[in-house]
C-alpha cells in the first residue's frame, strides 16, 4: 500500500500458483491495512495477474470470477476505484469503511452436466 495525497493506493500481483481463495483473503487483508493506515481515505486497487489463462487465452475460472463477481458483488464497496486486467471499475456509492475481519468463502460444486444421475429420483 502506498499513501497518496487523496487516498491509499493498493497494489497486488496474483502469481500463477495462487488461487481464488488465497487472493480474496489477501485482498481483504490489504484493504483492512489501508483502512487502518488511512482511515476513511479513498482506496484505489491496482491488480495484476500472472498466468491463470485458459486454452482460449482468457482468464481461468478463478481469476475471471475474482475480477467479475467477487469484485462487483463484494469487494468494490470497500474501494473508490479498481484497475483490473479486465478493465476499470468505479464505485458509484460512498466507499464502505466497515471492512470485515474475516472472509467466509463458500464453494459450491456445479451440478453434473446431465443433471441428477440417471435412474435416481431426487429426494422429496
Amino acid at each position: 500500500m502506498k499513501k497518496r495525497d487523496k487516498g491509499a493506493v493498493i497494489y497486488h500481483r496474483v502469481f500463477a500458483h495462487e488461487d481464488f481463495d488465497h487472493t480474496a483473503h489477501v485482498l481483504l487483508r490489504l484493504l483492512r491495512n489501508a483502512q487502518r493506515a488511512c482511515p476513511g481515505a479513498p482506496r484505489y486497487l491496482y491488480l495484476d495477474i500472472d498466468g491463470h489463462r485458459n486454452a482460449d487465452g482468457g482468464f481461468d475460472e478463478d481469476m475471471f470470477e475474482l475480477q467479475s463477481k467477487f469484485m462487483a458483488e463484494f469487494l468494490l464497496q470497500f474501494l473508490t476505484r479498481a484497475e483490473l486486467p479486465l478493465g476499470s471499475v468505479r464505485n458509484r456509492k460512498p466507499q464502505n469503511d466497515e471492512i470485515p475481519e474475516e472472509l467466509d468463502i463458500l464453494k459450491v460444486d456445479p451440478p453434473p452436466p446431465d443433471g441428477p444421475e440417471r435412474g435416481k429420483q431426487p429426494r422429496s
